[in-house]
C-alpha cells in the first residue's frame, strides 16, 4: 500500500509540471532558461506539497522510508520522461540527463531531510 502511495505522489509531481509546460512551449523556444526556471520552481512547490501530504501522518521509522520515497519519485519521474517526454522532444538520452534528468536528483535532498527531522522528533 505504501508503495502505491509513493508512486501516486510521484505521478502527481511529474504530471502537474508536464501539463502546465504544454501551454508554455513557445517560451521554451523563445527563452529556454526562463522556461526551465519556471519548471524547477513549480516542481519544487508541487514536490513540497506532496512531501507534506505524504508524511502528514508519519509515525516512527520514516528516515528509511524517506530515502525509499525519494528514490521511487526519482524513478517515476525518469520513467515518465522516458515514455512521454523523450519521444516528443526527440532528445537523445545523454542530452536528456544533462539538461533535465540530473535535476530530478535534487528532489532527494528535501525528502530525506524531512524524513530525518521527523525521525528525530519521534
Amino acid at each position: 500500500m505504501k508503495l502505491l502511495k509513493m508512486i501516486g505522489y510521484g505521478l502527481i509531481i511529474w504530471v502537474i509540471p508536464y501539463v502546465t509546460a504544454i501551454p508554455l512551449m513557445g517560451l521554451m523556444v523563445s527563452d529556454p532558461t526562463f522556461f526551465k526556471t519556471i519548471m524547477i520552481v513549480e516542481g519544487t512547490i508541487v514536490g513540497a506539497i506532496c512531501m507534506v501530504a505524504y508524511f502528514r501522518d508519519a509515525k516512527k521509522g520514516v528516515f528509511t522510508e524517506s530515502i525509499l520515497v525519494g528514490l521511487v519519485w526519482l524513478l517515476v519521474n525518469w520513467g515518465l520522461d522516458y515514455i512521454a517526454l523523450l519521444p516528443f522532444s526527440k532528445m537523445p538520452l545523454d542530452r536528456y540527463f544533462l539538461e533535465i534528468g540530473l535535476r530530478y536528483i535534487g528532489m532527494l535532498s528535501p525528502v530525506i531531510a524531512i524524513g530525518y527531522l521527523l525521525e528525530k522528533k519521534s
